[in-house]
């Protein structure tokens, strides 16, 4: 039984010893693929910092960050702004035949896009 102990300390010992070893080095020479895999991370991960800290360099100064308020580029050739729920008109008293009007004006507008 102590003899069964020494073995085991033994073992652990020379498996210590030779994770000490390697130092944290792979066991086999990495392939191509692989270190470009990891080289592609390593710069994915340093634009992904860029762009956060210049994010929050340009919130810090008041900058406008994106276009999440533009839509579309119009006839002109300058983005299109897109309305708000809050900016849309309110279209409570409109009558009946008014918005059978607005729908076929609308109907139409999406027939002649379409041809």
């Amino acid at each position: 039984m102590l003899n069964l102990d020494y073995k085991n300390v033994f073992i652990s010992l020379c498996i210590v010893h030779l994770l000490a070893l390697s130092e944290g080095r792979p066991l086999r020479k990495r392939t191509v693929s692989e270190v470009q895999l990891m080289h592609d991370l390593g710069e994915l991960k340093q634009v992904q910092e860029r762009r956060q800290w210049l994010q929050m360099r340009l919130q810090l100064q008041g900058a406008h960050t994106g276009p999440t308020s533009w839509g579309s580029i119009g006839e002109a050739g300058r983005p299109r702004r897109r309305l708000r729920p809050e900016e849309l008109p309110d279209l409570s008293d409109m009558t009946p035949e008014e918005i059978q009007l607005a729908l076929n004006l609308l109907e139409n507008l999406l027939k002649s896009k379409q041809s």
